[in-house]
């Protein structure tokens, strides 16, 4: 069998994957302010060092990043005692030069009895006590240079991830000036104040829980007699959702034009007709809306409505009597043939109508039987429903703020309330 010949002594080691091979030379640089006697310093430089070449550098006068290019690690002894604070000035010379040394991704080995004065640079600097041995510090050293191409490797990739983390936080920055946008226009397609309609007089929460809401509603004056109001709740929330309730806005027509007037539209062909549009749009199966809509006669106090997969309105009586008003429809944009029934009644002196989108339904009812029958409230809920108006608005905000969660609440809560004043 024919042997492998043995490796010269003067044939050129193998690399490693670090690069550095294994028993090669080591070019150290050292800096320092001034000669010193130091037992590393002395073996270094001495005859016995035949696995490293060093030389001095001139910190004052390292400058240059092509002066570095045959430096595999640097050793830096810093000579000032530990009480010394008075040297600022050299101290910053030393940071400027490890910060030349970084961006060379040259490791150092710092000879020191203050660490804390190199704390900043946390890749590719090892501090050791300024008394440390030769072999502690020729172990440091070979690390060092020996793992020199994983640092810089580390480095470009730290660096990329930093430039990656400027993009995406402009990104960042951009879409939440877009958010704050979108809330603000949104807000301003909801009634900025509401006059009392006669003896009736409506108060609104409204509550997103991101920028953009799902929820909208809507008080309108239809004729010196007559009143609209609608809420509508879009499924999930945020800006799909957002572009939803902003289309519904535009597209309830409470009235109808004729040639000789115009003739108030029912409860339930307005949502019939909003209905159709909506499921002309083709929109995903996963986008639907629930709606509630009405029309308050101030004169005759009865109060027309229609439902369209919403929550039911609640009628709350002085006497702390609940009452849910329930109507026949399905929710708004899944098929254009549906139809939604007409429903009325006549309110009473005292009496308050209370339309709330799902997100509140937590807070009211501890368990919902199937309709008509009517739900569990919460202990507290016929308490909260029957104070005074400001005061029922106010209580409810103080409670959804107070709520586990209020930070991030799953849904958007929107409420809107018609009192009816003795």
């Amino acid at each position: 069998m024919n042997k492998t010949p043995s490796q010269s002594p003067s044939a050129p080691m193998p690399a490693s994957r670090f690069g550095k091979a294994p028993g090669e030379r080591i070019n150290i640089g050292v800096l320092q302010t001034e000669r010193l006697k130091h037992p590393v310093l002395k073996a270094l430089y001495g005859p016995a060092a035949t696995w490293c070449h060093a030389a001095p550098v001139d910190v004052t006068q390292q400058n240059d990043f092509g002066q570095l290019r045959c430096f595999d690690v640097m050793l830096y002894v810093d000579s000032r005692p530990i009480t010394d604070l008075e040297d600022r000035n050299q101290v910053r010379q030393a940071q400027d030069t490890l910060e030349l040394l970084r961006k060379r991704r040259i490791g150092v080995v710092i000879l020191t009895d203050r660490p804390w004065q190199f704390s900043s640079f946390d890749a590719g600097v090892v501090c050791l006590p300024f008394d440390s041995s030769f072999e502690r510090s020729e172990g440091a050293l070979r690390a060092l240079a020996h793992v020199r191409p994983l640092i810089r490797q580390i480095d470009k990739q730290y660096i990329s991830m930093q430039r990656l983390g400027r993009t995406l936080q402009r990104r960042f920055e951009e879409t939440d000036r877009e958010l704050r946008l979108a809330s603000r226009l949104q807000r301003d397609f909801l009634p900025q104040s509401i006059p009392d309609a006669g003896p009736f007089k409506f108060l609104s929460m409204f509550r997103p829980c991101s920028w953009v809401s799902g929820d909208i509603f809507d008080v309108f004056r239809l004729d010196e007699k007559h009143w609209g109001f609608y809420l509508a709740d879009a499924v999930g929330h945020g800006v799909a959702a957002g572009l939803l309730t902003m289309y519904i806005k535009h597209a309830i027509r409470p009235k109808r034009v004729r040639d000789n007037g115009y003739e108030l539209v029912p409860p339930g062909e307005v949502l019939g007709h909003l209905n159709a549009l909506l499921a002309a749009q083709r929109l995903p199966d996963s986008q639907f809306i629930t709606g509630w809509y009405g029309v308050l006669n101030i004169e005759t106090k009865q109060l027309q409505y229609a439902v369209a997969g919403h929550p039911p309105a609640l009628l709350v009586s002085p006497d702390g009597m609940l009452q849910e008003l329930h109507g026949e429809g399905c929710v708004l944009g899944i098929t254009a043939d549906e139809t939604y029934s007409n429903e009325s009644v006549t309110l009473n002196p005292g009496q308050r109508l209370v339309l709330y989108s799902d997100g509140l339904e937590p807070m009211l009812i501890t368990r919902r039987p199937p309709m008509p029958e009517l739900p569990e409230f919460e202990p507290a809920a016929v308490a909260l429903l029957n104070l005074p108006g400001a005061e029922f608005i106010a209580r409810l905000r103080a409670l959804l703020d107070d709520s586990p969660g209020s930070l991030a609440q799953a849904d958007d809560v929107t409420v809107l309330s018609l009192d009816y004043q003795e």
